[in-house]
């Protein structure tokens, strides 16, 4: 008889609440723990969100907002984390989010060490910060992007090698989202047959730009008197959000979902998705509604939305007209700028307004966004993603 011992891999993270990252771990360490002894390590198993597999470990080092305690913190994650790999001789650790992945090389035994970025780290304004990830990335035996165009940065800026630097797609559950995405939404406000309605999901946060959106909807509002927003999401943001939509009168089309577990039952039931992020790592939420047949409208910025999109072209352009592309709609980047809700719409503001007008105007451009969408989806399936990192694990284990 042939005894097939299973590898002991770690995954870290430092919680499961809500979020495009979280939402990844759980998929994985519920795909890789049919395949290995899986330890999914967290620093708060508090308010947990999603499901997960393996082992969980909680090590109750909660995040603190006070930098000589954050700073602490690390290095007493990192000590207890170390002890948990040499208990169950770890010979893979994989980390998702900044502090698990410093956490991570900081602990270090004999495994190797992969960590998985999920931003753009050029746009970190914290000097400091950016300069210690730069030296501890480099420690790593593997760094892993969400898309090429976070690879591209951390080879330019942070001199990584071509060796040591990977991509992989976030995955989505295609055969999960098909079935809960049809369950039922019984709050009576939400839909109405007469309604044009678009959703916009994300963190009520600087980077995701809901507030250009909403003053967007303001000029769409003129030509679709029937248009109503949906915002999915909770943040700190939240007040402004509300306080501008009350001041450009769209009360009576603005409404405010906050955090759902099952978002993708508004995504399927939404005749446009867009999308109207600053920057993003890879913008999960892209996928997602693809995987509800949803068109999608989204600005083109670093990184993820041109590689969904638009995959062939340059990563490395961005758009400055409306671009329709092979898998939906790219418009340029608004400029971030918290204007007063009367100042003068911008121009990309104004691009984005047109091209919401133009896809409620043409049925079946909609229509063809929605079949290519659930073309392109397929490519970024769970069975598909997680043999590449199978593939990358097998790699890497010695």
């Amino acid at each position: 008889m042939v005894i097939i011992f299973m590898k002991n891999i770690a995954i870290i993270v430092p919680s499961l609440k809500g979020g495009g990252a979280e939402r990844v771990v759980s998929l994985l360490s519920q795909e890789l723990s049919k395949k290995y002894n899986l330890y999914l390590i967290v620093f708060d198993s508090e308010e947990m969100s999603f499901e997960y597999g393996g082992k969980l470990i909680d090590i109750d080092i909660k995040s603190h907002s006070n930098i000589f305690m954050k700073t602490y913190n690390v290095f007493k994650r990192a000590y207890r984390v170390r002890k948990i790999k040499k208990k169950y001789k770890i010979q893979s650790s994989i980390s998702f989010l900044g502090s698990a992945n410093i956490v991570n090389i900081l602990s270090k035994v004999n495994e190797k060490t992969i960590v998985s970025i999920h931003s753009n780290l050029a746009t970190e304004k914290k000097i400091i910060l950016g300069s210690m990830n730069k030296l501890i990335y480099n420690k790593s035996d593997k760094v892993i992007g969400v898309s090429k165009g976070i690879i591209n940065n951390l080879i330019n800026n942070y001199k990584l090698s071509d060796e040591k630097v990977g991509y992989i797609y976030n995955p989505v559950n295609l055969s999960n989202i098909e079935q809960i995405s049809r369950e039922e939404v019984y709050c009576n406000n939400v839909f109405n047959q007469n309604d044009f309605t678009i959703v916009n999901m994300g963190r009520l946060t600087n980077a995701k730009g809901q507030w250009h959106l909403i003053r967007a909807l303001s000029h769409v509002k003129r030509e679709i008197r029937n248009i109503k927003l949906l915002i999915l999401g909770q943040g700190e943001l939240e007040d402004y959000l509300r306080d501008l939509v009350k001041k450009v009168g769209l009360n009576n089309n603005v409404v405010f979902l906050g955090y759902q577990k099952n978002p993708f039952k508004y995504i399927r039931k939404s005749d446009l998705f867009v999308f109207s992020s600053l920057y993003e790592g890879f913008g999960n939420v892209l996928i997602e509604a693809m995987a509800c047949g949803t068109p999608i409208i989204s600005t083109d910025c670093r990184s993820g939305p041109r590689e969904i999109l638009a995959p062939g072209t340059d990563i490395e352009y961005e758009t400055v007209n409306i671009e329709y592309c092979k898998y939906g709609v790219l418009v340029p980047v608004c400029d971030g700028i918290y204007y007063d809700y009367n100042a003068p719409l911008t121009r990309e503001e104004k691009l984005l307004a047109e091209s919401i007008i133009k896809l409620y105007k043409d049925k079946r451009l909609r229509k063809h966004y929605s079949d290519k969408g659930k073309e392109r989806v397929k490519d970024f399936d769970i069975e598909n993603i997680v043999k590449e990192w199978v593939e990358l694990i097998s790699y890497n284990i010695i």
